[in-house]
């Protein structure tokens, strides 16, 4: 077998492994009791929510799927694209949705038997089911990216250089259409996460405020018909719509090193070792990811009976470690074999992409944790009202941004100095993409670590729900409290991402540009063109901001008004409440929140094309990535630490309290910040990123004929 067709095939091996793995594991969990018929009741009715919520996302997003195949048909008709983007885009969107349902699936038939092993086994056994659950739909995620993007390069390879083709040009071909596969990814990415994000802080808001502040509730108490859709909401938004975002974030990051490897050797003999090297690296980032669940596997079963929080969340944070480590380790010898020693220097991009993603995962437990600071004083300014509570989370939040910020800033000089960039710029920016890559590489492990969460979150509600002892509902809030902290550093790692990913995008574009031997020059203070641009990038993502919150307060306000209702007749014994009610609700408001930005994300950088040119466009880039980005990490922290003051007072005992209420009002100010606004810049700053790359052709024709330029 020849060197260069084991490479193509290494990360199909990766990819099949995983899914056997994450078959195995799913196969593992179906054979735990899933409890009392009670149990298995509440069970079912937040699956079949969560199944209804996402085949009326499919039918939305396969509106959008035609027009946009329509559009893209008539862009191959006049030869702006190639014809194999189109069922590129079109596998790109349909694995992002199915990921998302296989996700929502394996989460709501894990919840009731995590319920149930909290009451009648351990602490340790609950954690082993709920994180023997989530490592299959974060491996079942390695499954997809890794299968996806080898398939479609290596179906491109074939075709594009079929009857001694030269290399150059077909190698061009393939990039420019993996693009389209990234806009695919990144378009489901945009309905699950988004649309997804504005159900479930709809529902959240409602329920927490009607059930806890007006009414006196406890967390998902069972005469809270709100709380059902609150619980699918944990499914839809942070499980299929989280994956659905890895995914894309995932690829996005791949796909863009695979082009600007095609620009910094394109004139080498290892032009293709070098578009295949990013792919290789994810495998290995899957295989450690691997290595690390079972380490923490065998570790939980061992000491199960005696597990502690404190234990269960060394043991996770300490399987971040082990894979951190193995990518390292892998990626030395990826470089190494498949490029050659000259080029070790790329592997030390690749460390400092790993170290920068770890270091951002920590930033954000440093500011969400109800252990240090920021969060501590959140909780203890409950004291004095609902208002302190809110400006200090907003203001941690915006002091959150600093640390990650340099961190991003100092990882892409260092890599794109460590890879020569100085003396061959495009070889810097692939060394930046490269960086992206490796700290994306985790992407497996983070989103095993992340799903886990959302799993023990449902267990609890089914455990208030079902009237189960108060030691069943503290075992499950210790679960929750293990997942709260390991899910901030998979959400810290996934926006650092996005930044170094759009910085890798924006400059495949600025690359395409060039290539199309068009002159862009960035003068932003003597071009008003340019400045436009720039200004445009920076407040998009104040209004998709805006546009967001927006309908979660819209949708949140239905749900108080038709909660505060249901519960005064239950209160009263006059009814037993409608859940289905609520998922009606927020369901048709996150339907109708979407549309407007979906749209707005395909015509904004085509507009911005034709009026400003090309250069507008990379100043488009530029002031989105800047702009949402900094928003991102502002929003996420914020809201996460709002999130876990109110918690910390729940564990102290002061439930019911005027601190508890004001923290409440925190929570809820909070939650669309980090669960919908938040995730949703990171697929902006991407989307606007390969969007512009794959309309580069059509802008630059249509620009230039409208100006004459």
């Amino acid at each position: 077998m020849s060197g260069l067709l084991l490479m193509r095939i290494i990360p199909f091996i990766g990819s099949f492994i995983c899914l056997i793995l994450a078959i195995i594991f799913a196969s593992l969990v179906r054979k735990k009791s899933r409890g009392t018929t009670r149990m298995k009741e509440i069970s079912d009715a937040i699956f079949a929510g969560s199944r209804a919520y996402l085949n009326q996302q499919a039918r939305m997003m396969g509106i959008f799927f035609v027009v946009l195949e329509i559009l893209f048909g008539v862009m191959v008709y006049f030869g702006y694209l190639e014809w194999p983007s189109l069922p590129a885009f079109a596998t790109g969107m349909g694995f992002s949705l199915i990921i998302g349902y296989i996700g929502m699936w394996i989460s709501t038939t894990s919840n009731s038997r995590v319920t149930f092993a909290a009451k009648e086994k351990s602490l340790g056994e609950a954690m082993n089911i709920a994180f023997t659950a989530a490592s299959a739909s974060g491996l079942l995620l390695g499954t997809v990216a890794l299968f996806d993007t080898a398939f479609w390069f290596n179906i491109l390879y074939w075709y594009y250089g079929r009857g001694g083709a030269d290399t150059v040009s077909s190698m061009g071909s393939v990039v420019n259409i993996l693009i389209t596969f990234t806009i695919g990814a990144s378009f489901a990415a945009f309905f699950m996460r988004t649309g997804g994000g504005i159900f479930t802080k709809a529902a959240d808001m409602g329920a927490d405020y009607v059930g806890k502040v007006e009414s006196g509730l406890e967390e998902d108490d069972y005469r809270n018909p709100a709380t059902i859709a609150d619980n699918v909401g944990d499914n839809v938004g942070d499980v299929g719509g989280m994956k659905a975002d890895s995914l894309e974030s995932w690829v996005g990051a791949i796909i863009a090193a695979e082009f600007l490897g095609f620009l910094a050797f394109r004139s080498s003999p290892l032009l293709i070792n070098s578009i295949i090297m990013p792919m290789i690296i994810a495998t290995a980032g899957a295989l450690a990811s691997i290595l690390a669940i079972f380490i923490i596997k065998s570790i939980v079963g061992r000491y199960r009976e005696n597990a502690t929080v404190s234990m269960l969340t060394i043991t996770t944070l300490a399987g971040l470690f082990i894979t951190v480590a193995a990518i390292i380790v892998m990626s030395f010898f990826t470089v190494k074999t498949i490029l050659g020693p000259q080029y070790n220097f790329l592997f030390y991009a690749s460390l400092g992409g790993v170290l920068a993603g770890f270091l951002i995962g920590l930033f954000t437990l440093l500011y969400t944790d109800a252990r240090y600071r920021p969060t501590r004083n959140i909780s203890e300014s409950a004291k004095t009202g609902p208002a302190t509570v809110v400006v200090n989370g907003l203001a941690y939040g915006m002091e959150s941004t600093l640390l990650p910020a340099l961190t991003v800033i100092g990882v892409m000089l260092f890599s794109f100095f460590i890879s020569n960039g100085s003396s061959d710029p495009k070889m810097g920016l692939y060394g930046v993409a490269v960086a992206a890559v490796a700290m994306l590489a985790v992407t497996p492990f983070a989103i095993t670590i992340d799903v886990y969460g959302p799993i023990a979150d449902n267990a609890g509600g089914i455990a208030s729900m079902t009237e189960q002892p108060p030691a069943v509902r503290k075992t499950t809030d210790k679960l929750d409290a293990v997942g709260n902290t390991t899910a901030a550093i998979g959400k810290g790692l996934l926006i650092g991402s996005a930044a170094i990913t759009a910085l890798a995008l924006g400059q495949s574009y600025f690359s395409k540009i060039e290539l199309l031997k068009v002159d862009v020059a960035l003068d932003f203070m003597r071009d008003p063109k340019i400045l436009a641009g720039l200004f445009i990038g920076v407040i998009l993502p104040f209004l998709f901001t805006s546009l967001l919150i927006g309908a979660v307060g819209n949708a949140a306000n239905k749900v108080v008004v038709e909660a505060r209702k249901q519960i005064k007749d239950i209160l009263a014994n006059k009814s037993k409440g409608d859940p289905r009610a609520f998922i009606t609700i927020v369901t048709r408001a996150a339907q109708r929140g979407i549309i407007l930005p979906g749209i707005m994300i395909f015509v904004i950088p085509v507009v911005v094309g034709i009026l400003l040119g090309p250069g507008g466009v990379v100043a488009l880039i530029i002031g989105t990535l800047l702009s949402g980005f900094a928003q991102a990490i502002f929003m996420a922290n914020s809201g996460g630490a709002l999130d876990n003051a109110k918690k910390k007072i729940e564990e102290e005992g002061r439930a019911g309290t005027p601190e508890h209420s004001a923290s409440v009002v925190g929570d809820t100010v909070g939650d669309p910040l980090k669960d919908t606004a938040g995730p949703s810049m990171n697929i902006l700053i991407k989307l606007i990123s390969v969007v512009s790359i794959e309309t580069a052709v059509l802008i630059a024709d249509l620009y230039g004929k409208l100006f004459h330029f």
